[in-house]
């Protein structure tokens, strides 16, 4: 994740499109958004200037916003040397204008209807209409997404369910406005304990210590299963944001205010074929991401720490401890926490 990156939380619905002429329409411009994320990815890699790039991905796609969108999205596929993409897709980056109402050509017009724009090359656009089906619990966002004009991310996809495809959006608000309506009150008194989380492919180790050091709690939760041969990746990262969201809210009704991680990056596989096999499915982005999320809803505080040598040293005192060496990291990653914190008031 790059520094100053802001992370959009993702409110999730279904897109329902009666005419199936404008569903063929919109099911066109998702392939030609694939194919341009992957030509983006190309010109990327191949040095060529990002201004030159969007003219070219312009004049293919027929619409700047759309060409803008799509070199966005290629720059998360960046380090990987050839890209294939296999299913449909569509996104638009918000715009923080007023008069583009949030986004330039995914629009949402109420709670319940969006307009998608069709780019033509004789520049005669059209808008399709869809009716959008959302939680309930996240229709007050996007009724102040819609009349506060504030800028929102919107990607459309398709899956298969019950052996027919459909279309989703994806819409990608502001973090200040998710918590804004999705922020938890905790009924536990806040003691100001202080834990410590270390990342593992197939577990979370989670230390909880006092403002002197010492250790209050400790709750480890595992999931080998996800680390196996043939997983389904959708499955194995519902597991994982379960496992977090259950860890969070554990450790906030037993008093924590401040949540520690590791300011890490995925670290390149080594060891034996089992071991590289484990640490290629480790989801240092999705976890990192989701605890910046879940811990403003909480009301807490989230510090990153330097991972230098946490491992080392945990194995150091894992034995003196009674602990294993996972659960010795988490502890030596709290105890990092508890000084940055101390340094800071």
């Amino acid at each position: 994740m790059r520094k100053g990156k802001e992370i959009k939380p993702t409110i999730k619905g279904r897109l329902i499109i009666g005419d199936d002429t404008a569903r063929a329409k919109l099911l066109h411009l998702m392939r030609m958004f694939r194919d341009a994320i992957e030509m983006a990815h190309y010109y990327l890699r191949q040095g060529i200037d990002p201004c030159e790039a969007r003219r070219r991905l312009t004049r293919f796609l027929s619409n700047a916003w759309y060409a803008y969108s799509a070199i966005k999205r290629a720059r998360l596929y960046q380090v990987q040397p050839y890209l294939r993409l296999r299913k449909p897709q569509l996104y638009s980056v918000g715009s923080k204008y007023k008069k583009d109402g949030g986004n330039r050509n995914i629009r949402l017009v109420s709670t319940s209807k969006v307009l998608i724009k069709i780019p033509h090359a004789d520049g005669k656009h059209e808008w399709i209409e869809a009716r959008m089906r959302i939680g309930s619990k996240h229709l007050p966002i996007v009724k102040e997404l819609i009349t506060a004009g504030h800028g929102y991310g919107a990607t459309i996809i398709l899956k298969e369910k019950h052996r027919k495809w459909r279309f989703y959006i994806h819409l990608h608000v502001p973090l200040r406005l998710y918590v804004k309506y999705m922020k938890k009150e905790s009924k536990a008194k806040i003691s100001s304990y202080i834990a410590g989380f270390d990342f593992n492919p197939d577990r979370v180790c989670m230390v909880i210590i006092d403002q002197r050091g010492i250790i209050r709690d400790i709750k480890n939760e595992y999931f080998p299963e996800i680390t196996s041969h043939g997983f389904p990746k959708n499955t194995a990262k519902t597991i994982r944001r379960e496992t977090i969201a259950k860890l969070v809210k554990y450790a906030r009704e037993h008093g924590v205010k401040y949540f520690v991680i590791e300011n890490l990056r995925k670290p390149k596989p080594k060891g034996s074929k089992k071991a590289k096999r484990k640490q290629s499915k480790m989801a240092l982005r999705n976890f990192i991401q989701q605890m910046e999320i879940l811990i403003h809803k909480v009301d807490g505080e989230l510090i990153k720490v330097n991972p230098a040598y946490s491992s080392v040293s945990a194995r150091i005192i894992a034995k003196d401890l009674g602990l294993d060496i996972h659960t010795a990291s988490a502890y030596i990653i709290a105890l990092r926490g508890l000084r940055r914190h101390n340094k800071s008031i």
